[in-house]
């Protein structure tokens, strides 16, 4: 939003009572944390099916796309942790964590 554009859904940011003009307010309201925990509602539903195709990948891709599905999850989570506020927080895996989660993907 910081360059002018926006980046998600318009009809699912109608349908949430939002607007281009709310994002670029940068303002985390209740029909913004709506919006966001639908969003990663989907996303991690998204995960999930993916998840049940990674044994079919080979052995050597296996690892990354494990490694990735985990990392992404934290993200989600770490937004969750935030209020849902990806305007002026960032959500992110911090390096230890990820290191701490990358022996799990390889599993």
């Amino acid at each position: 939003a910081r360059r002018g554009r926006v980046y998600l859904p318009q009809d699912e940011l109608a349908l949430a009572g939002l607007s281009d003009d709310d994002i670029f307010a940068g303002k985390v309201t209740d029909k913004w944390r709506n919006f966001m925990k639908s969003q990663i509602k989907r996303a991690r539903m998204f995960f999930d099916e993916a998840e049940k195709g990674v044994t079919e990948l080979n052995e050597q891709s296996r690892w990354p796309v494990w490694a990735s599905l985990l990392l992404y999850r934290q993200i989600l989570d770490e937004i969750e942790a935030n209020d849902y506020n990806n305007f002026t927080e960032r959500a992110y895996v911090s390096k230890t964590k990820k290191l701490l989660s990358l022996p799990l993907a390889y599993a």
